[in-house]
């Protein structure tokens, strides 16, 4: 707890629903969901891709009209957690703070570059 009665998860999830309740066209979470548990990011992420014109994808899937909010946003995330990126339109892959890769998920694990080995040792791990 932070002293005021509510975990750092808590202050999180309520931080992020202010920054979406102004619905501003730019919005910018700097490691927004690294105090939340697995489940509660998931769940964020999720609404956040359905809010922001990108359907929350699972295995066969499709996107439909409905699925999709016909006022897309830019929203940029910088986080170290893969789930928290994966279904991005663009990854950058910063190292010693240059970019060094872009592309989506797949583009980039193909190449088996900096971002393959971020993922690959994310996985091994556990994280």
């Amino acid at each position: 707890a932070t002293g005021n009665g509510i975990s750092q998860g808590q202050r999180q999830r309520l931080l992020i629903a202010r920054a979406v309740y102004k619905n501003p066209d730019f919005l910018f979470f700097d490691e927004a969901t690294n105090a939340l548990d697995a489940n509660n990011e998931k769940v964020i992420v999720e609404n956040l891709q359905a809010f922001y014109g990108r359907p929350a994808f699972s295995a066969g899937s499709e996107t439909t009209p409905e699925s999709v909010n016909k006022e897309r946003k830019t929203v940029v995330i910088v986080a170290h957690r893969l789930s928290t990126v994966r279904h991005a339109d663009n990854i950058a892959v910063m190292d010693k703070g240059k970019i060094v890769e872009t592309g989506t998920h797949d583009e980039l694990a193909s190449l088996k570059g900096a971002y393959y080995h971020l993922v690959k040792n994310q996985l091994e791990l556990g994280n």
